[in-house]
């Protein structure tokens, strides 16, 4: 029974480890108008330069958020394994 305890303590870890990478991953996540995606030069007319940076950060923040919904559901399989390995050794 030790050995499934420390077994799922490791699993535990690695799935926190899992869920850490994906919240450090979300807090990179930048907003890129789509002119230096194209390639192209900066509008000149300030309220489409606007309009494109709003896109921008709408864009970025839907990829931030998807980032720290799958990290919330990776932490809490990490914790799930955690009781687990808790339970696991408490009964061994």
């Amino acid at each position: 029974m030790k050995c499934v305890a420390i077994g799922t303590a490791i699993l535990a870890f690695l799935i926190g480890l899992r869920a850490a990478h994906l919240w450090y991953q979300a807090s990179k996540v930048g907003a890129h108008p789509f002119w230096e995606h194209d390639g192209r030069i900066e509008p000149v007319d300030p309220t489409l330069a606007s309009q494109h940076m709003i896109v921008a950060l709408n864009v970025a923040a839907q990829e931030s958020g998807a980032l720290n919904r799958h990290a919330a559901i990776w932490t809490a399989f990490s914790v799930a394994a955690s009781a687990a390995s808790a339970l696991f050794g408490a009964f061994a």
